[in-house]
């Protein structure tokens, strides 16, 4: 009651001042004692005003703002996903430049789908399988060079065993020195081992290890890696080094398997094979002393050839 008895006075009093030009001294009072309480009404009311359309205009706000977020993050994800279709667009193409290269031998683009669970694993799988001509043994590798060899197959998936495998072995020359040996897998991602070098090779740290030409193996002249830590050992009939790979294996996202290579290595000639020659008869020679022309007499002996001829009677 005292909330609204206190508007009503304030304002008969300011309407008998406006009809009779003056107010009495209650008047005046009431005025004095209940203008602050007029005020801070009037500011309260403002203020709720104020405070409301400022929270309409901040939610406004915040929903725009949330919007622009939103838009951001799409617009980032796009921009991910144009940045990664780029690099593998780059990849893809670099793989078939690399193919074009290596005929007559036939390539498979392949991704890799997984690798080994556990930090010693020597096997990646890839995304093709015996549906598309992929056989157990078949060689795998990259622009940078061999990767390994497939090791199980289904029909959509194949396993492949890296060469850092301990059961794997690929024949190798030196680029420099035309050297052979055999790279051995170590378990190890980030070496090999190479066995067999003879201990009069020329064997240097930096020389580069490549595939040699092994019929139904890798193609030869790829990069196996380079020869590290050589170990020239004064006795015995070989030397001992590491090789440090050439493919990065942790970094693979697609491999290429090779379907069919031709059996003999490019740039070897082969003769064609020559059926035997038939001797002419006129020119074999005669074994059946019966088939044997008689001898023309001799022209000094003066012998007449019918008078040879001996007659029974």
């Amino acid at each position: 009651m005292a909330l609204l008895g206190l508007p009503l006075g304030i304002f008969f009093a300011k309407a008998k001042a406006g009809h009779h030009g003056g107010l009495n001294p209650l008047d005046r009072a009431l005025l004095f004692i209940t203008a602050p309480a007029e005020r801070a009404i009037v500011g309260a009311a403002f203020g709720a005003i104020d405070a409301w359309r400022g929270y309409g205009a901040l939610h406004g706000v915040r929903e725009e703002n949330l919007r622009l977020r939103r838009e951001v993050l799409r617009a980032q994800a796009v921009d991910q996903q144009s940045a990664e279709l780029k690099k593998e667009n780059e990849r893809l193409k670099r793989l078939l430049d690399y193919s074009d290269k290596q005929a007559p031998v036939r390539l498979l683009v392949a991704q890799v789908v997984a690798v080994g669970a556990s930090p010693h694993s020597h096997t990646l799988r890839i995304a093709r399988g015996s549906d598309d001509g992929v056989t157990r043994g078949a060689p795998v590798v990259t622009p940078e060079g061999v990767v390994g060899t497939v090791a199980q197959t289904t029909g959509s998936f194949s396993d492949v065993q890296l060469i850092t495998s301990p059961t794997s072995a690929v024949p190798a020359i030196s680029a420099r020195t035309r050297a052979r040996s055999t790279v051995k897998g170590t378990g190890d991602l980030r070496k090999c081992r190479l066995a067999y070098a003879l201990r009069t090779d020329d064997l240097l740290e930096g020389d580069l290890l490549v595939t040699a030409p092994v019929t139904g193996f890798f193609p030869k002249g790829l990069r196996i890696g380079k020869v590290i830590d050589v170990d020239k050992k004064p006795q015995g009939m070989f030397n001992g080094a590491d090789v440090a790979p050439a493919v990065d294996f942790s970094r693979l996202d697609e491999v290429m398997v090779v379907l069919d290579q031709p059996a003999v290595s490019p740039g070897i000639a082969i003769e064609p094979s020559v059926a035997p020659a038939v001797p002419d008869p006129a020119q074999r020679p005669i074994t059946d002393p019966a088939q044997r022309p008689t001898p023309a007499p001799s022209a000094s002996s003066g012998t007449d050839p019918a008078s040879s001829a001996r007659v029974t009677p």
